[in-house]
């Protein structure tokens, strides 16, 4: 019994760190189902895990397999295989962010095994006759290094990748991450080809121990100075290119301000052209003596050129200026609108609103133009206890999809999304903005309604 619990729990020291870190750096958005629920089944899988293959190490035949190292080693493999196709199925983000993660995770591993394995050398033999994995020098060992080295990987590693996978733009630095994940393989590889040559004890004999550490100890040192040196660069890549989509977004806001103030000088030029129209109809009526037949006209015409103009849809100026320019675009094209909004101050800079509004309002009535049938955008925009809600849904009769996301289960990053000519950057300028004030932005397309809904929360605290 003794001999089986020591296994199980090496084992399980060794898989569910690993195993637990690759979850930690995704939103709770990123999961096919709750984050509890899922580290719930990853805690009960790596402990399945353990206990199966303690059992099979006690079920052996002792005196035949002398070295149950043999049995370890297959056995992780198998686990972190299956445990990494359950994280690929149960992540719904990119597959090369994805691998990231991954990768970033087994640098952890093989650091953690390295430790070991060298820290090893130093303890002297206790002549077994059978050589377990999970010896009890192995087992403190590991425990003792995964104590000292868990703690510092997550808040200097999983933490600021927390931050760059959500910045960074796979499809941009498929090289970066090529370049990654060969080096990572590599590592991987010298590293193993390293302990099997040195790590067994007979080869002890004829080279002293001293040297062989230090040897070993140079050439990792060697490869762990490469591996930090590329991940830096991929980090600082990522950096770049999230200054670039500012620059990008900026570009994008002037190039809406711009438009709505060509806009506004069209729609002045086209109501002055019916001014005069309206003028030279109303002396025509005023000649003829008819009354009201002008009370009548000049009623009509207040109704739909007067009202678009000074419609108030909530006390936010900026608010109430997008909806009405983009409302009274829609409505020019026959699209039918509802729009309820209750905001007054709010601690977002106008830049922001115009992005946020624009962007999701031009999408819907684009949308709207290609759909058939029933056309219609409903706004839904609300601020209570220091967040900003807004809800724009409208008719929409298909999207793109991109293949590496799955968007039937509900809201999808911007990143499932790409535009008719390309890449979807209106939704992903959207995303970024709402990441800036702490917020979130989530889209889904329900195919079965054909509607498109967009949904983005802001933190607005002073």
């Amino acid at each position: 019994m003794l001999v089986y619990l020591q296994q199980a729990l090496g084992f399980f020291i060794q898989l569910y760190p690993c195993a637990l870190m690759i979850f930690l750096p995704f939103r709770e958005e990123a999961y096919r189902f709750r984050r509890r629920v899922i580290y719930l089944w990853l805690t009960l899988a790596s402990a399945a895990f353990a206990c199966g293959y303690a059992a099979l190490v006690c079920l052996r035949d002792m005196e035949k397999y002398r070295n149950h190292i043999a049995i370890s080693n297959p056995s992780m493999l198998a686990a972190m295989l299956l445990i990494l196709a359950a994280y690929i199925w149960l992540v719904r983000e990119s597959m090369l962010k994805k691998l990231l993660v991954f990768f970033c995770v087994l640098f952890y591993a093989i650091i953690v095994f390295i430790l070991v394995n060298t820290f090893h050398l130093y303890i002297p033999s206790q002549g077994d006759t059978i050589s377990y994995a999970y010896s009890a020098e192995i087992l403190s060992l590991y425990a003792g290094v995964t104590v000292v080295l868990l703690p510092v990987t997550l808040l200097f590693v999983l933490r600021p990748l927390r931050i760059y996978i959500r910045e960074i733009d796979p499809k941009n630095m498929k090289r970066e991450f090529l370049i990654l994940i060969l080096s990572t393989l590599l590592f991987v590889t010298v590293t193993f080809y390293c302990d099997k040559i040195t790590g067994s004890r007979d080869s002890l004999d004829s080279l002293e121990l001293g040297t062989l550490v230090q040897l070993r100890c140079v050439l990792m040192l060697v490869i762990l100075v490469n591996q930090f040196v590329l991940y830096w660069m991929v980090f600082r890549e990522s950096v770049r290119q999230k200054r670039d989509n500012e620059r990008q977004r900026t570009l994008e806001i002037q190039e809406l301000q711009y438009e709505k103030i060509v806009g506004d000088m069209e729609n002045t030029r086209r109501m002055r052209h019916d001014l005069r129209h309206h003028y030279n109809t109303l002396n025509d009526m005023l000649n003829r003596g008819q009354t009201e037949e002008m009370k009548a006209y000049l009623a009509g015409v207040i109704d739909t050129t007067v009202k678009r103009d000074t419609e108030l849809y909530c006390k936010n100026l900026t608010v109430n200026g997008l909806l009405q320019y983009y409302v009274g675009l829609a409505r020019d094209e026959g699209i039918r609108c509802r729009v309820r909004a209750e905001c007054g101050d709010l601690t977002v800079e106008s830049a922001d609103l115009t992005v946020l509004f624009g962007n999701a309002m031009e999408n819907a009535i684009n949308a709207c133009r290609k759909y058939p049938g029933k056309r219609w955008i409903d706004v839904q925009v609300g601020a209570m206890q220091g967040s900003l809600a807004i809800e724009i849904s409208n008719s929409c009769r298909g999207v793109r999809i991109n293949r590496h996301y799955q968007t039937e289960d509900g809201f999808s990053p911007a990143e499932a999304f790409l535009s008719d000519h390309g890449g979807g950057y209106g939704l992903r300028s959207m995303a970024s903005t709402a990441q800036k004030y702490g917020g979130s932005a989530s889209f889904r397309f329900n195919a079965e309604k054909e509607t498109f809904t967009s949904r983005v929360w802001l933190n607005i605290h002073e």
